[in-house]
């Protein structure tokens, strides 16, 4: 009797959460960041067919300035909002913070491990930004995830092992690295964001902080890029596309919609979502890269997905045993 009476505790408690989650902003912002997710793992499998003939640099400092100039026009053109002038010393530290770690950081170590992974690998690893993004939370923004979101990402933790059935070759090591260290800044920078729409949301748009951060944290690398290669690049039509398809909605519409759900989801919450992509990732990778998944891997990323499902569900379990 005592079972039945604890399942159905937990069935009540339950549709409890499903319904606060359906009469809030959560469910439009996480369809609307899955639907942007889906659109970036398509460029991104794109990408890897065009890194065969651009270097990583060229296409990173390529996509990072088509998006700096469709962020400009979108934000101060059609938009038609001013540049803050009322910002406050770390305000602009935040801002500063966040365009040094995505720009300057994340996109250079996420393409130069691209060039050394298959997409599908790449994908994978990517996605364990919204794990780390949940520990550092911890620490940076005092959020405490419920115990079931822990175990949910010791779950989608235990998914590595299984995906890497073998010791990876040294040229893929060097990859694995290289993502390993964009997925790190990537969570500091996830964090970043959501402390500073938490705190200084009035002070400018989620559109304005996307422009700024790029705008501090990509033009080094433009400039750089302009000086070193400008003169010389030459670059086919259909890689031009993909890099401008890159720059528009892997960098800047990913960063308007990711700045603006902040506003509704946790830090954590966001990058966990976005995860998704790696199932979108390794099912366009097929058609696209004719890469093919191995039982092992298949397993690992299902892994993972049960893992991002659960971190999704905020039930406190010790709740069940109240009466």
């Amino acid at each position: 009797m005592s079972t039945w009476i604890f399942a159905l505790k937990l069935s009540i408690l339950g549709l409890h959460h499903l319904q606060k989650i359906f009469m809030s902003q959560h469910l439009k912002a996480a369809i609307t960041l899955v639907a942007t997710i889906f659109i970036a793992a398509l460029v991104t499998v794109l990408a890897k067919v065009s890194l065969e003939r651009v270097s990583a640099f060229s296409f990173n400092w390529l996509q990072i300035l088509v998006a700096m100039v469709f962020l400009t026009g979108y934000t101060f053109l059609w938009r038609k909002e001013s540049l803050p002038t009322h910002l406050t010393r770390a305000q602009w530290l935040y801002i500063l913070a966040i365009g040094f770690c995505n720009f300057t950081m994340v996109r250079f170590l996420f393409l130069a491990g691209l060039e050394l992974l298959p997409v599908t690998t790449h994908a994978y690893l990517v996605n364990f930004v919204g794990l780390v993004t949940m520990f550092l939370s911890i620490f940076l923004l005092n959020e405490r995830p419920y115990l079931i979101q822990f175990l949910g990402a010791l779950i989608a933790l235990s998914g590595l092992t299984v995906y890497f059935d073998s010791i990876p070759t040294p040229e893929r090591i060097s990859g694995i690295i290289f993502v390993a260290l964009g997925v790190f800044f990537l969570a500091l920078t996830n964090n970043l964001i959501r402390r500073f729409m938490v705190h200084h949301k009035s002070s400018v748009s989620s559109v304005m902080l996307s422009t700024l951060a790029i705008w501090i944290g990509g033009l080094p690398l433009v400039a750089i890029g302009i000086l070193t290669e400008g003169s010389e690049l030459t670059i086919g039509l259909n890689d031009a596309l993909i890099i401008l398809a890159n720059g528009v909605f892997s960098l800047a519409l990913t960063l308007i919609v990711f700045n603006h759900v902040m506003k509704v989801l946790r830090s954590y919450e966001a990058s966990l979502l976005a995860s998704t992509g790696v199932i979108f990732v390794a099912l366009l990778a097929i058609p696209i890269n004719h890469e093919i998944l191995s039982q092992h891997q298949v397993i690992g990323i299902s892994i993972l997905f049960i893992g991002i499902i659960l971190t999704q569900f905020k039930i406190p379990f010790l709740s069940i045993f109240r009466r």
